[in-house]
């Protein structure tokens, strides 16, 4: 696999994460039943936490692939959250089944796990915006058997809360409240409802609310013009200030914003005239990425950011099977005999649900995410005067929130229309 950064990270107790992260000592009524009690803590042990560049290869990848049928419209996806909601999965797949998840990811099912155990110990440390919560639901009817080993990695290393449920319209309002809690009820909904096939459901949940290190002032916001790919003009206030990290390559220049505490940057990366969005991402792998978010020495960035709002939602069963995972999906040829047995037949992944909101304004960003995997049965300082480059963001744009200690990216996505 890829290379990989040691660190080493305490005991994660199920529910009891020192995240700053919602966690189970929560008031939300739910008619599900808590088994997080039963579930055994990790013991202490090293982890290692992967290469930013394979984190950027998935978060490449997963937008690429997210965008490919409407490139016209805005999209936002979350690669820290569905790599989560895979990380749970992965732990009880098994044979090609794991092999072609591990593909898919760029990591071993125990590097992805390790990587986000780690991420989660650092980013609590950080007590900053974002908080992240994982869960497991599992139908009640009695033919299911879950294995032991499976729900110690899910709520051992990863945090998640284990619930067991009837899996009728009651465990679709719990699974809704407990999304809409911890992403502090900017995705309200989620589900509409649940198959009879349905066996589990692996959820990731987080939020986001930064404030800028230093807001936009207000008197600076003046109306100006987003002009989309096709030509249409469109009406924005657009935010200005001037930023200290400057990026720039042969297609693109860009800028980082730096949220309170500097723990999490917005990155707006602006293709050059005459290059498309689908370009610049096309033109991008990993190594590409990490390379371009290298500021470049002395210069600085006059920006322009416009205030928006954007909310998305996709089914990424396609997406993951274009990037290879494929038997995952088939319910001939997955192997989920890890995470355990149904009556109703073999498990296979049936969906995987994803959903989205960023608000960004003067004051700094809002924005969420949240994934649900359904388990089917049945199948260095300046010293001179720095160069002043200008990076208005007043034509469709690539943007990122990245994790500034770990470069690990929390949400990925494209404006296309200011509207």
């Amino acid at each position: 696999m890829r290379r990989l950064r040691r660190l080493l990270v305490p005991a994660l107790l199920a529910c009891l994460l020192p995240l700053g992260l919602a966690g189970c000592q929560q008031a939300l009524s739910l008619t599900a039943t808590d088994l997080t009690a039963s579930v055994k803590p990790a013991s202490e042990a090293s982890v290692e936490m992967a290469d930013a560049t394979v984190a950027y290869d998935f978060a490449l990848d997963l937008l690429r692939e997210s965008t490919a049928e409407a490139p016209s419209k805005n999209a936002l996806v979350s690669p820290l959250s569905v790599l989560h909601a895979l990380a749970m999965a992965e732990n009880g797949a098994d044979g090609e089944t794991l092999a072609q998840m591990e593909r898919t990811t760029g990591m071993s099912v125990e590097e992805l796990t390790d990587t986000l155990q780690a991420h989660l110990q650092l980013s609590s440390s950080y007590d900053g915006p974002l908080s992240l919560a994982n869960s497991v639901w599992l139908r009640d009817s009695g033919g299911l058997s879950v294995e032991n080993a499976f729900l110690e990695a899910c709520g051992g290393r990863l945090g998640a809360q284990v619930f067991s449920a009837p899996f009728d319209d009651s465990t679709v309002a719990d699974v809704n409240a407990w999304i809409s809690e911890k992403t502090h009820e900017m995705i309200p909904e989620m589900l509409s409802q649940l198959s009879d096939q349905t066996q589990l459901l692996l959820v990731n949940a987080l939020a986001f609310e930064g404030s800028w290190e230093e807001p936009f002032d207000s008197a600076l916001v003046t109306p100006d013009t987003f002009t989309c790919e096709d030509g249409t003009e469109q009406d924005v206030d657009m935010m200005h200030s001037t930023e200290s990290s400057y990026f720039e390559s042969d297609l693109a220049t860009g800028f980082a914003k730096p949220y309170e505490d500097h723990d999490y940057r917005f990155v707006g990366l602006l293709p050059n005239k005459g290059v498309t969005v689908a370009e610049l991402l096309e033109s991008l792998d990993g190594e590409g990425l990490e390379q371009l978010l290298i500021p470049v020495e002395n210069t600085v960035a006059r920006i322009g950011l416009p205030k928006f709002t954007s909310s998305y939602d996709v089914e990424l069963s396609g997406v993951l099977r274009s990037l290879g995972m494929t038997d995952a999906f088939d319910a001939g040829a997955a192997d989920f005999s890890r995470m355990g047995s149904s009556d109703a037949g073999p498990l296979f992944i049936g969906g995987v649900l994803h959903k989205t909101f960023i608000d960004v304004d003067e004051e700094g960003t809002r924005a969420a995410a949240a994934t649900v995997t359904t388990m089917d049965g049945a199948a260095a300082p300046i010293e001179e005067e720095p160069e002043v480059k200008e990076v208005v963001l007043d034509r469709p744009f690539v943007y990122l929130i990245v994790d500034a200690h770990t470069m690990t990216p929390i949400f990925t996505g494209t404006l296309m229309s200011a509207e």
